[in-house]
């Protein structure tokens, strides 16, 4: 088990050795479109991050006060796999099958204080 989680250790340090790219995308979409918007940001976000090594994390967040106004925390291993990640099949699907939802969109590039932090931890253990 030790050397099992050495191996997971040294494999998540090697992804981050690079800076990684990491901003919040803050998107306001029409109100009428809200349950088919929400669908589709689910489906891209799992498909981003299951069939692409470079995206680290998308995690979708809806506001609270503001049902139709979303957050999206976003993490890429390095610019490059950022510029993979916006070209790829499923994000290109995204964009154009949301275009006419967007009513306002902002992107607020972070910088990470502690890229070596996980970045993921499986809510049922």
């Amino acid at each position: 088990m030790k050397k099992i989680l050495s191996i997971i250790l040294g494999v998540c340090t090697l992804a981050l050795s690079k800076e990684p790219l990491v901003k919040i995308s803050e998107i306001l979409i029409d109100c009428q479109y809200l349950e088919e918007y929400k669908n589709i940001l689910q489906t891209e976000s799992k498909q981003s991050v299951k069939l692409e090594n470079g995206v680290l994390m998308l995690y979708a967040m809806q506001h609270e006060n503001n049902p139709c106004q979303f957050s999206i925390i976003e993490a890429y291993k390095d610019q490059q796999s950022y510029e993979n990640h916006i070209t790829s099949p499923h994000f290109q699907l995204y964009k154009q099958s949301t275009l006419h939802m967007i009513r306002d969109l902002k992107f607020i590039p972070m910088k990470a204080l502690n890229p070596q932090m996980a970045l993921e931890k499986n809510i049922d253990e």
